[in-house]
């Protein structure tokens, strides 16, 4: 096995540590310390459920290594899903250890606003006199998703979540969606194509997609089926906690989408077809039809649960 291939199953490894850490309450780090290509401890940051601001994944990773091999670390590697701390640097130096993979970067932290010491591994090995093989990225794309804000949000929201919670997150949702309409209605071409088109403009606008991310399988005077490919939050954030996207999305977006896209026209209406929902299928397979009458029954049910009525457009 090449080092390159060596170094992406350590951080699978790594990667799923890192996942734990977001679900426990934690920030979402994960390290191994690995020698001639077998994982000698694993470990994830447990700052915020210790109590304990030394809790990081590498330092918890290089103690358990220690405990097992001793103070000398030498000839072991650290494979971490975010670039070393200078704490955790400085713990690397001291063990011995003299080769270090990451996927995300001190630099991209602090772009994305998040507080860093602005100090890379690399200067601190450098002042330190000791070479240290600095391997950069690996497995980028998903250790960025561990760090996206979008997801870290979703996370929070979702983490132990009961059906009143997710109601509430529901309605806040269909408000956030109202006020977007409103403000963005202006600079949304809706003078033009059927009202299934203008749907599909919206739809698209709102959660920021190109064609290419939620393609039309299915195109009637009726409706479309959208086969969406997009990157989710809410995908990301039901994986990462084991959470049943058929449940948390039927009942935290599909309302809020419904509702949005009735500001289009009353008798527009969105659902899902939930047998194909990622992570079980490859898409997300999603339905937008004019139905021949308005649902007045359902509308007069979802305003008793607060939500706002879904007739202020127009019927054209």
């Amino acid at each position: 096995m090449n080092m390159i291939n060596q170094l992406e199953t350590f951080m699978v490894v790594a990667l799923e540590e890192a996942r734990q850490s977001l679900k426990d309450g934690n920030c979402g780090f994960g390290a191994v310390v690995a020698r001639n290509g077998e994982v000698i401890a694993k470990a994830h940051d447990t700052e915020k459920t210790k109590g304990d601001p030394t809790a990081h994944a590498e330092i918890t990773a290089v103690k358990m290594a220690a405990d097992h091999l001793g103070r000398d670390l030498s000839g072991c590697i650290v494979v971490s899903t975010h670039e070393p701390c200078p704490m955790c640097s400085t713990a690397i130096l001291w063990a011995g250890i003299d080769k270090i993979g990451y996927g995300f970067s001190i630099r991209e932290a602090i772009q994305q606003g998040r507080r860093r010491i602005d100090l890379p591994c690399k200067e601190i090995f450098d002042r330190a006199g000791k070479p240290v093989s600095i391997f950069e990225d690996i497995m980028h794309s998903e250790c960025s998703i561990l760090y996206n804000k979008q997801v870290r949000d979703c996370i929070d929201q979702l983490r132990d979540a009961d059906e009143s919670r997710l109601q509430t997150l529901s309605y806040q949702l269909a408000q956030k969606r109202l006020a977007w309409f409103t403000t963005h209605k202006d600079k949304i071409n809706l003078t033009e194509g059927t009202a299934i088109d203008k749907a599909y403009h919206v739809f698209l606008s709102k959660l920021d997609l190109t064609p290419n991310e939620a393609p039309i399988s299915k195109h009637t005077s009726r409706g479309i089926v959208i086969h969406s490919l997009n990157f989710c939050p809410t995908l990301e954030a039901c994986m990462i906690l084991g959470l049943d996207t058929r449940r948390i999305c039927a009942q935290l977006t599909e309302i809020p989408t419904d509702i949005l896209l009735k500001q289009v026209n009353p008798r527009l209406r969105f659902s899902r077809n939930y047998t194909n929902i990622r992570p079980y299928s490859e898409y997300c397979e999603e339905i937008i039809c004019l139905e021949e009458i308005e649902e007045e029954s359902r509308n007069n049910r979802l305003h008793r649960r607060g939500y706002p009525r879904r007739t202020q457009a127009p019927r054209r």
